[in-house]
């Protein structure tokens, strides 16, 4: 059936009866895919593995699995079956044409590929190159040629909607149109966009640790999922979705970028945050997290009392405090040692000397608490064999005593009760020998000293003279999880799984102890570390540069890439924000470059008065709904104040307070304290208060403001009562401009 109206576009015939032979395909193996395993495309089958599986039954779950993920990807490129098309002359040999798609479609009779992957070696082509000489590695070699098309196919269903052929010109038309357009209540794939900076993190080798300092809007969080979708499919063979992991910075983030990776064909990643990973492994053991924010109260802070925090917090993050801990459970091995070895009744089980070579030296590869149950083992072999020998001697002096009650007297009633009472009394030393050995046994444990995580940490930071950073009661913060969680693994072991590959996002907000405890607990695990150094609020907790990891803790190993392009907000949105980066800068962090994509100029307004001011955000609010945007963000400095806006204004425009217990992210209207935005985007956002008394002149806080400020992709509106935050008002030695509300028409 042809479709309502065709581009206008030579060879928008022919694409559209090209897409209809492509959706003829993937109905074809649709049907295939459903009559093999009895599922229906687009209704979610629900397959459970035994607990313990054999290695047969393990491995046709696992074909099983790989048949309904590829039924799931599929019936989504019944949506979108490819986005661009190209047309490629190898040297020596005839013209070859691909189409390029999310996934991969194959002829089902000739087995050609009908639609190529987006990850594959070929697709480079698309990602790194204009029309004309080019060349790309594939697995037999290189391959020379001459790229003659590059066309970019707007599809959606059976409707072809729009076709660029590459240029100048036609390419920046295509990015900026998808780019402008009003954002979905979740983070977007960037599959049809990625471009040739982009592209070289997404392929980066899975053999290296990749960082990526990646500017505000770059596309660090996406590029980093895309990431994990490219390696999958590359390494297939023996790389599997449980064995990578990404850790967000909190829940909320989670949901946001949720949907990504199963819109890319994954699933079963790990997602979680560095607490969800200590819980994971800590267990039961894990103390109580205290829940109050370390980024509000700073907030609430001066600069003298956040310094003075930040002090403390960056030493417990320090690998200098990874070695004082590890020195101190050396010595805590020693000391939890009997001192005079293991003796029972008068045997000895085990001197001093070989107890000390069996727990310090055969089972340290094991944890206290394991070593404590293998050294049982043996001293349990120890007691019996001296059980053995006891009864052994008791029996010997009861054969010599028989064997002269029977020299001594004859035979009669008289000697056979001697002989039985001899028996008796020998008798009962072997219960007692026995009572002896099981009262000693169940005393065992007794002998070492009872250990908690919680006892140990604190009695470790007595000992190194860090009493002033022992935790307060109410439980322990985010930056004592690193340190408690050594000290689990080193007492009862960690029950996390091994990993492959991990990819941490807003990494600029670890502490190299961090880092270094998830490299030591994943040894065969490379890592991709996607962040902003401009973007560390939480610097206190973090790193303030990337050397801090590069030679400490992978040795030299690792890379560093910068992302320049910011493909989020409009140029006027960015150049305002520069601006309030720019005051502090940070030496080796390159400037940000905005795609040309131009918008509303930023718009600041002051209020008279609250009243005033709540009326304003009120009114702009509303009227970014009826422009049918769908994300809009009044983003207030602290918790506090915005709760006290969403009491304002909140139910009247249909807004939801995001707070940090909220683990679900749905679009609309959102109310929301500046420490929730970070990693975040929206259509619109309203910052509610930049006033001088907010945002005095502090590097810390125009980190703050700038995140703020570098989160909407079509609007941004300031508002300050009092005087505007001198981060704005005199930025490059000249006052920016004010206007009032300034709405598109």
């Amino acid at each position: 059936m042809q479709q309502t109206k065709l581009p206008e576009h030579p060879a928008a015939q022919e694409e559209y009866l090209h897409l209809q032979q492509v959706r003829d395909a993937i109905e074809r193996e649709i049907s295939e895919v459903e009559a093999l395993t009895g599922a229906k495309a687009g209704v979610v089958m629900d397959v459970r593995m035994k607990e313990d599986p054999d290695q047969q039954e393990e491995v046709t779950m696992q074909l099983f699995q790989g048949q309904l993920d590829r039924l799931r990807q599929l019936n989504m490129a019944r949506g979108q079956a490819y986005f661009a098309r190209l047309d490629f002359i190898p040297e020596g040999s005839g013209a070859e044409t691909w189409y390029l798609g999310r996934w991969g479609v194959l002829n089902p009779v000739t087995l050609d590929p009908v639609v190529v992957d987006w990850r594959s070696p070929a697709a480079n082509l698309y990602y790194s190159g204009q029309v004309g000489p080019m060349d790309y590695e594939a697995p037999d070699g290189r391959i020379c040629g001459e790229l003659t098309l590059k066309r970019m196919l707007t599809v959606r269903d059976r409707e072809l909607e729009g076709l660029f052929d590459s240029g100048i010109v036609s390419q920046e038309a295509y990015l900026q149109g998808v780019l402008g357009s009003i954002s979905s209540d979740r983070l977007r794939d960037i599959v049809t966009t990625i471009q040739a900076e982009q592209n070289v993190v997404i392929r980066y080798p899975l053999s290296d640790n990749l960082l990526v300092q990646g500017a505000a809007g770059s596309g660090k969080t996406t590029i980093a999922l895309h990431r994990i979708a490219y390696l999958l499919y590359s390494f297939r063979e023996n790389l599997k979705p449980e064995n990578m992991m990404i850790l967000a910075p909190n829940p909320l983030f989670l949901s946001y970028i949720s949907q990504v990776l199963p819109d890319l064909g994954v699933e079963r990643v790990v997602q979680t945050t560095f607490e969800g990973w200590c819980r994971e492994g800590m267990g039961k053991r894990m103390p109580a997290v205290n829940r109050e924010g370390r980024l509000e109260k700073n907030l609430r802070s001066t600069a003298e009392e956040r310094e003075r925090t930040g002090r403390q917090i960056r030493r417990k993050g320090s690998l200098r405090m990874l070695e004082q801990l590890t020195e101190y459970l050396d010595r805590l091995q020693y000391s939890v040692i009997p001192e005079g070895g293991f003796r029972m009744a008068g045997v000895t089980l085990m001197e001093r000397a070989e107890l000390e070579d069996v727990f310090l030296k055969q089972f340290r590869h094991y944890p206290l608490e394991v070593r404590l149950g293998e050294l049982k083992k043996i001293v349990r072999k120890r007691v019996q064999s001296a059980v053995s020998m006891l009864k052994e001697r008791y029996t010997d002096m009861a054969e010599q005593q028989v064997g002269r009650l029977r020299s001594a007297m004859r035979d009669g009633p008289e000697r056979q009760k001697r002989i039985r009472d001899v028996y008796a009394v020998r008798d009962l030393r072997y219960r007692q020998i026995d009572e002896r050995a099981e009262t000693y046994m169940a005393g065992y444990r007794g002998k070492f000293p009872a250990l908690d995580v919680m006892s140990v940490y604190v009695d470790f930071l007595h000992a190194s003279g860090e009493d002033e950073l022992i935790p307060e009661e109410g439980g322990v913060r985010q930056e004592d999880l690193p340190l408690l969680a050594v000290i689990c693994r080193t007492v009862f072991g960690l029950k996390t799984k091994p990993m492959r590959h991990i990819v941490i996002d807003e990494c600029q907000d670890f502490s190299p102890l961090q880092i270094e405890l998830l490299r030591q607990a994943n040894p065969a695990a490379t890592f991709t570390l996607v962040g902003d150094l401009y973007q560390g609020i939480r610097a206190d907790e973090g790193i303030r540069g990337w050397d801090e990891w590069t030679g400490p803790v992978f040795h030299g190993k690792a890379e560093l890439t910068q992302l320049t392009v910011s493909y989020r907000n409009t140029v006027e949105i960015m150049n305002l924000a520069q601006l309030v980066a720019g005051r502090y800068p940070i030496p080796g962090i390159r400037g940000t470059r905005p795609v040309l994509r131009h918008g509303d100029i930023p718009v600041i307004t002051e209020a008279g008065n609250e009243k005033e001011r709540l009326a304003m955000i009120r009114e702009q609010a509303k009227a970014w709904k009826r422009e049918g945007f769908h994300s809009i963000a009044l983003i207030e400095k602290t918790a506090e104040q915005a709760k006290k806006l969403y009491k304002a204004i909140g139910t009247e425009l249909g807004a939801k307070l995001l707070t940090e217990n909220d683990r679900e992210y749905h679009g609309g209207v959102m109310v929301l304290s500046a420490g929730m935005v970070k990693g975040m985007e929206f259509d619109c956002v309203g910052i509610c208060d930049a006033s001088a008394a907010n945002f005095p002149e502090d590097e810390w806080i125009s980190r703050i403001l700038y995140v703020m400020m570098t989160r909407p992709l079509h609007r941004l509106h300031i508002w300050h009562r009092g005087a505007i935050t001198p981060l704005l008002a005199e930025t490059a030695g000249e006052p920016v401009q004010e206007s009032g509300p300034r709405l598109k028409n």
